[in-house]
């Protein structure tokens, strides 16, 4: 109760007083938009973003802070601000971006196990959640009689971070570009391969397909300095609390003609929405749970058993004929991802209730 009437006054606040009353909040956001702005308006880029959090007017290590610690909070529940997740979806609907917290949960990421959990329902979320595919959906609305959405991958949502004659130059000026994404460790889940292979992996693809650039995204808990060929470019898209993370991997996309990965991850479903060609580097992650509680580990390790099968099924489909391939990997990825599913903002605003 006293959390509800908390954030019900944050809500009547901003409503009526604006950026007055969220100067924190929108004092985050110009300081994550210099940031990025300083990366990809250079000549030439630099897409490197440091993977520090904005916090009490300074950014700040992460590993200063505990799990999933989520600062300047637009919205009442931590994980929607993700990857910018609820900022993609204000900004497409005309939505402020500081305001009244939404009453929907948004959930940041991939599951393809229906056992797999990200936060569980809130009374206060009544339009329920918002997700990518329909088959997530079904599966909320059935383990939780709740209201789901599917609303298509939250790439769709973004916005690159140069300009269409920007994006053209550097397009010129790189050749044949693959974007490689590996599977990373995310707070208490280890994971690691050997990195050595899959440098040599990412060599031969670029040999074979014809690739003049590499675009290495690290993710930001990976280490800052790795040992990657002369030439190959290191990206990372910043701290998951980066508003734009999402706005920064659409850049990189757009400028990328293909994505190789070891991972069956959001990336994957990313890539394939704007038709980016897909290579499977063939190097096993593995994964270490030791660190989560053992309801939590099981939970985990089912969800990545049912990654590592799906990942058979694309290495299957990426080995057919070319003209076969588009399809197939369509049909398999669109029930997670919701490919075929295209939002107006109407339809958006009609799902947050505004």
């Amino acid at each position: 109760m006293k959390d509800t009437l908390r954030w019900q006054t944050i809500a009547w606040g901003r409503i009526l007083l604006g950026k007055r009353l969220a100067r924190s909040e929108w004092e985050a956001l110009k300081a994550w938009n210099g940031l990025v702005h300083q990366a990809y308006q250079g000549n030439p880029i630099q897409p490197n973003l440091c993977p520090d959090l904005w916090h009490q007017d300074r950014f700040q290590k992460p590993d200063e802070q505990k799990a999933f610690f989520t600062p300047n909070r637009r919205e009442r529940e931590p994980s929607s601000h993700h990857y910018g997740h609820d900022i993609q979806l204000k900004r497409y609907c005309g939505l402020p971006l500081v305001g009244a917290p939404l009453r929907i949960l948004l959930e940041h990421g991939l599951k393809v196990a229906k056992s797999s959990r990200f936060e569980a329902p809130k009374t206060w979320a009544k339009q329920g959640y918002l997700c990518m595919g329909p088959l997530r959906a079904r599966w909320l609305q059935e383990e939780q009689a709740v209201p789901a959405h599917p609303i298509g991958p939250w790439i769709r949502f973004a916005k690159p971070l140069l300009t269409a004659e920007q994006l053209q130059l550097h397009r010129e000026r790189w050749g044949k570009t693959l974007l490689v994404v590996l599977a990373h460790s995310w707070d208490q889940v280890e994971r690691s391969m050997d990195l050595k292979a899959c440098i040599n992996a990412v060599c031969s693809i670029a040999d074979q397909y014809g690739y003049l650039k590499v675009v290495w995204l690290r993710h930001w808990k990976d280490p800052l300095n790795l040992p990657i060929p002369h030439g190959w470019i290191t990206a990372c898209n910043g701290h998951r609390s980066n508003p734009w993370f999402l706005d920064a991997l659409r850049t990189l996309l757009e400028l990328s003609d293909g994505l190789s990965s070891n991972a069956f991850g959001t990336h994957l479903g990313y890539a394939t929405a704007f038709k980016k060609n897909l290579h499977w580097i063939d190097v096993t992650a593995k994964q270490n749970l030791r660190l989560l509680a053992a309801d939590k580990a099981k939970e985990e390790q089912i969800e990545w058993q049912e990654r590592q099968r799906l990942s058979e099924e694309l290495i299957f489909a990426l080995k057919l004929p070319f003209d076969q391939q588009a399809l197939a990997v369509h049909q398999l990825l669109d029930p997670y991802w919701g490919l075929s599913i295209h939002p107006s903002p109407t339809e958006i605003s009609k799902m947050l209730d505004r």
